[in-house]
């Protein structure tokens, strides 16, 4: 059996976002440089939500826990550094 291989997200068929990206999973928006969390993937909005693996068209789309865990490390690097934590013995 051959597999059907999509070097990105951005290849992946899904609905256009961003600024010339594509859904790679709901709720997230890649094109060739990063991801970024984006509305116009959330579900309901043409992102389908359940698919066969034999798919070959959805090869790289990303639902459930890989999906989740996709939104959470986009949202984790958007986040703001935390400030550095105090030295002991320092007031």
């Amino acid at each position: 059996q051959e597999e059907n291989y999509l070097p990105s997200p951005c290849q992946s068929g899904q609905k256009a976002c961003g600024s010339g990206g594509r859904c790679a999973a709901a709720g997230i928006c890649c094109n060739d440089e990063s991801c970024v969390t984006e509305p116009e993937c959330r579900e309901g909005t043409g992102f389908p939500r359940r698919v066969r693996a034999s798919d070959r068209s959805n090869a790289t789309l990303l639902d459930g826990p890989s999906g989740a865990l996709l939104l959470r490390l986009v949202q984790l690097a958007g986040a703001p550094e935390p400030a550095e934590p105090a030295q002991p013995g320092v007031y």
